[in-house]
C-alpha cells in the first residue's frame, strides 16, 4: 500500500468555512452585478415611457388642430415645455371647437429624468399637422431629449410634423 499524501485524506466531509465564505462572496457579487444591471435598465425605462408620453401629447395636439382646421394661431393645439420638468397641452378635449385650458403636466419625482433646454419650447401645429412658430411660419423644431445622467431618449418632430421617438441615446450630461 503506498503512502498516503496528507492532501489526499479525507478527514471531513462538508465544507470549511473558508470555502463557504469564499462561495458567499461570489454570490454577493453576482448579485451586486444584477442589481446594477436591473437599476440601469429601469432609468433607461424611464427616459423612454417618459418621451413616449410626451411623443403622445404632441400627436394628440397635431391631430386635433388637422381634425379642426385650425388657422388662426389662437386656435392651433399646442404643447409647451416650460422648464426641466413641467410642460402643458393645450388641445380641443371637450370638441367644442375651441382650446381647453392647457394641461399643465410633470415629470415623475421618483425618477430623475429631465427634459432638456433652452426653455421654454413651443411646438404649435396648424390645419396641415405641420410644426409653426408664433408668426404663423412653418419650422422644424428641435428634438426633445428625455433622460437621466446615464441614458436618453429624443423626440423627433419631422418636416411633415410626425413624432418619432428615438429611445436609448447615450449621454455625458442631459442639461
Amino acid at each position: 500500500m503506498p503512502p498516503s499524501l496528507p492532501f489526499f485524506k479525507n478527514t471531513q466531509s462538508g465544507f470549511s468555512v473558508t470555502e463557504l465564505l469564499i462561495v458567499l462572496t461570489m454570490i454577493s457579487v453576482i448579485g451586486g452585478f444584477a442589481i446594477v444591471s436591473i437599476v440601469r435598465g429601469n432609468r433607461a425605462a424611464y427616459s423612454t415611457s417618459t418621451a413616449v408620453e410626451i411623443a403622445g401629447y404632441l400627436q394628440k395636439a397635431r391631430v386635433d388642430s388637422m381634425r379642426r382646421g385650425a388657422k388662426n394661431l389662437n386656435q392651433m393645439a399646442q404643447v409647451k415645455i416650460f422648464n426641466h420638468k413641467f410642460y402643458s397641452i393645450a388641445i380641443d378635449g371637450d370638441g367644442d371647437g375651441n382650446l381647453d385650458v392647457p394641461l399643465v403636466k410633470s415629470l415623475p419625482e421618483q425618477t430623475d429624468v429631465e427634459i432638456s433646454g433652452p426653455f421654454p419650447k413651443t411646438y404649435i401645429f396648424d390645419w396641415q399637422g405641420q410644426t409653426v412658430d408664433l408668426q404663423n411660419n412653418r419650422v422644424v423644431p428641435p428634438s426633445i431629449v428625455i433622460g437621466n445622467s446615464s441614458t436618453a431618449s429624443a423626440v423627433k418632430l419631422g418636416e411633415n410634423g410626425k413624432v418619432v421617438v428615438v429611445p436609448g441615446v447615450k449621454l455625458q450630461t442631459v442639461r
